[in-house]
């Protein structure tokens, strides 16, 4: 029984794994090449083919802001795998940036984005997962 388990105990977890991942990059946009990273060798929706941009709101200002390297890795993170959690926690951070740097911030829109590539080999660029959050909700959720 002990030998049955340890030869196909491996098997059936790498199955496991590999069904997570699939079932996750197909319904919540978790790259293919991460998880398990069984769709790297199908897929070209890797790391270097997706990218977070970032709008910062305010009265005296609307622009896209450039993502400081404070928060790179967490923007990659959430390019990555653009659950909405993922994408509250990196508007939050830019928000608390904004906010040490004294810059006027109302609102943060947090954009994923990635690069398709057709049969023919021309590239488009597909919005995945977009996030707004506002100042307001931040502090009304301290508040409570």
């Amino acid at each position: 029984m002990l030998r049955r388990l340890a030869i196909g105990g491996p098997a059936v977890l790498l199955l496991v794994v590999a069904s997570a991942q699939m079932l996750l990059a197909r319904t919540s946009d978790l790259s293919p090449w991460k998880g398990g990273g069984f769709g790297m060798f199908a897929s070209v929706d890797g790391s270097p083919f997706r990218w977070a941009r970032i709008y910062v709101f305010a009265a005296e200002r609307s622009e896209e802001i450039a993502i400081p390297p404070s928060l790179d890795d967490q923007a990659q993170r959430v390019a990555t795998w653009p659950h909405r959690r993922a994408l509250e926690a990196l508007a939050r951070s830019v928000i608390a940036r904004e906010r040490r740097r004294q810059q006027p911030v109302e609102t943060v829109r947090v954009e994923i984005w990635r690069a398709d590539v057709s049969p023919d080999l021309d590239v488009s660029e597909t919005l995945i997962r977009q996030m707004t959050l506002g100042v307001n909700e931040i502090d009304h959720a301290r508040d409570r």
